[in-house]
């Protein structure tokens, strides 16, 4: 047996959201593991959003498959908060591991946390194999986590050993606004939502379309909104395709001028399955330095279409995804050394990878893992399968299908 057979029996995850890597990088523990890991950013899916991403780091899907595509949600044109979809949620990490037999910790802690939780967890944990996964937020580009990483990377490796594996994940890193948009007011000002003008509300009866939560602009069809105006088929198809066209063309900033919108996406181009029904008509991908304002995001408006915030402003929810861009920094005997993988990834791909990294088998992912963050040996013995096999039927699979439609007398 070959040492690329060995593969990690422990392991442990540090997931700590909302850190640049360029804010930590100095830190002796971080230098280390770079020195001897594996690296590659990672870029969310449109819609951003802290919890959609949460599920597409955990899951290694796109929440869109079990009907999740934003948090904000509108509802009898009102925007309400849902933290799930309209389908089964997918196993995550922890639960694909527990399938193979691993024994998995996952906790979710303050950031001021971290370390004493971790020597907690290292302390009582027995089992082999074993993962321990702990999840903090960080708000203020990591000012008061440096110590409680730093204890919590010496802790981890002393745990896992040269033999384990130690990954450093984090999902998002919150990007400057440098101006906030309201939609709702461009839409208003085109003549696409009517208002009263006494009172400012809403004409439904009279609007063709509205902007909601975190990238959403929805039509407002007949037969599906509460008031709406919008036939379907040919009248609809209209209303999106001139929004495609005009929004990143006619709406400019106030002050230089300048677009603001990088691409509008019809749902058929990001979404597909049993939940497209559900999808956004349309998916609003704002340049960087820009955001959707609060008050648009809740289906309301503000008095300027355009507002600048105080300087050092953050935020997730809106934003274009290469400004958020995370990062995995992990090494195990299965990884390569000193690799810094410039082709981002998806951030879907962090599952696929670790359990790659982990010797354990995965199906039904949207992409592979990223091949160049692995060693040549250990790609020898264990090489990684494709997304087009990892939804291949087995052989065995395939003569029960068969054998059950000839039994139906289709074969």
């Amino acid at each position: 047996m070959s040492d690329f057979d060995k593969v990690p029996q422990k392991a442990i995850v540090l997931w700590v959201s909302g850190v640049r890597l360029a804010d930590i990088r100095t830190l002796p523990e971080v230098a280390s593991l770079l020195n001897r890991g594996a690296l590659v950013e990672l870029d969310p899916l449109p819609i951003t959003g802290s919890q959609a991403q949460h599920y597409q780091a955990l899951s290694g899907k796109s929440p869109a498959g079990f009907g999740f595509f934003d948090s904000l949600v509108p509802r009898n044109y009102a925007a309400v908060e849902e933290s799930s979809g309209r389908g089964t949620t997918p196993k995550l990490l922890p639960d694909l591991l527990r399938t193979v037999g691993w024994t998995v910790q996952y906790e979710e802690v303050q950031a001021a946390e971290l370390a004493t939780r971790l020597q907690v967890l290292t302390q009582t944990a027995s089992a082999s194999p074993c993962c321990l996964i702990v999840k903090c937020t960080v708000s203020d580009r990591a000012a008061n986590v440096s110590t409680a990483l730093s204890q919590a990377l010496h802790t981890a490796q002393q745990w896992v050993g040269d033999a384990g594996l130690l990954a450093l994940l984090s999902d998002t890193q919150p990007a400057s606004v440098a101006r906030f948009v309201n939609m709702n007011n461009f839409l208003a000002e085109m003549g696409i939502i009517e208002r009263d003008e006494q009172s400012g509300q809403v004409l439904w009866q009279n609007s063709l379309a509205y902007y909601a939560g975190n990238g959403q602009v929805w039509v407002n069809l007949l037969g599906r909104d509460a008031q709406g105006a919008v036939h379907p088929q040919d009248e609809y198809e209209e209303v999106r395709d001139t929004l495609v066209k005009a929004l990143p063309q006619k709406l400019r900033d106030t002050e230089t001028g300048e677009p603001v919108i990088e691409r509008v996406y019809r749902k058929e181009e990001l979404y597909s399955g049993d939940f497209l029904f559900c999808a956004p008509d349309l998916v609003v991908v704002f340049k960087p330095g820009y955001a959707p304002s609060p008050r648009s995001t809740r289906l309301d408006f503000d008095a300027e279409m355009f507002t600048t915030p105080v300087a050092g402003t953050t935020t997730v929810a809106g934003v274009h995804p290469s400004m958020l861009a995370g990062f995995l920094l992990a090494a195990a005997p299965t990884l390569a050394e000193r690799v810094i993988e410039y082709e981002r990834a998806p951030l879907t791909a962090v599952v696929p990878i670790l359990l790659h990294a982990l010797g354990v088998e995965y199906v039904d992912m949207e992409v592979a893992a990223v091949s160049t963050l692995f060693s040549e040996d250990y790609l020898e013995t264990h090489p990684i399968r494709s997304a087009a096999q990892n939804q291949e039927l087995s052989e065995e699979d395939e003569e029960l299908i068969i054998s059950h439609l000839r039994d139906l007398g289709y074969v």
